[in-house]
């Protein structure tokens, strides 16, 4: 389930702990590779990657973590492969992540935003929505989450006069949607979740609010 992490207002997805040094065992291994694929090390991440999916064949984790590799590194045909495999395994399955084109995607936050309730939608306009495929490393450099579905960067509203070199930013991250989905109704549900949280955020509200009002 996707959680949110409090302290920078995120929107993520729980797909690692703190780092090890040596892959002993297959959670210190997914670690490992979740590390490199949340710092962008593509050649080392997709090497950890395979050698998960050789010595633990039987485990769902590791071939969703070579699938998620494989996608970063462009090699879509091969990133399904693994994907399948994954919902395939017996010990710990994980689904298939939904696809959605980049101008689908595009149109689903436009709709998202058209649905927000009206405390939300009035801070459009103050916020630059940045949508991207994936986090860049420095966004993450804080977590220990291999993905963000969502982030909001910079000042609340009440302090727009006290940083006016700082833009408020509201990022929506696509691969990490498809990859906590399995169609379209739901993804398209998990979008507007995101951006009622990151909305949230802008306008003031802490965690314990935004669950209140439906948005954690």
């Amino acid at each position: 389930m996707p959680l949110r992490h409090t302290a920078a207002g995120a929107w993520h997805l729980a797909r690692s702990g703190s780092i090890g040094l040596m892959a002993g065992t297959v959670e210190e291994h997914l670690e490992l590779t979740w590390a490199a694929y949340r710092e962008a090390r593509l050649g080392e991440g997709l090497k950890l990657a395979r050698q998960g999916a050789e010595e633990y064949s039987e485990r769902g984790g590791v071939w969703f973590a070579l699938g998620c590799m494989l996608e970063r590194a462009d090699d879509l045909v091969a990133a399904d492969k693994a994907f399948a495999k994954a919902s395939r395994c017996v010990e710990d399955p994980v689904g298939t992540p939904y696809r959605i084109g980049w101008n689908a995607f595009q149109q689903v936050v436009a709709t998202a935003i058209e649905s927000l309730p009206a405390k939300l939608k009035e801070s459009i306009g103050d916020v630059t929505l940045v949508l991207a495929d994936y986090a860049d490393p420095e966004l993450l450099a804080e977590f220990t989450e291999a993905e963000l579905l969502g982030l909001f960067t910079g000042p609340v509203r009440g302090e727009l006069d006290q940083t006016p070199e700082l833009s408020p930013m509201i990022h929506v991250f696509r691969r990490a949607h498809e990859h906590s989905c399995s169609s379209a109704k739901e993804f398209r549900q998990e979008v507007k979740q995101t951006l009622y949280h990151e909305f949230g955020h802008y306008l003031g509200f802490g965690e314990e609010d935004l669950d209140a009002m439906g948005f954690g």
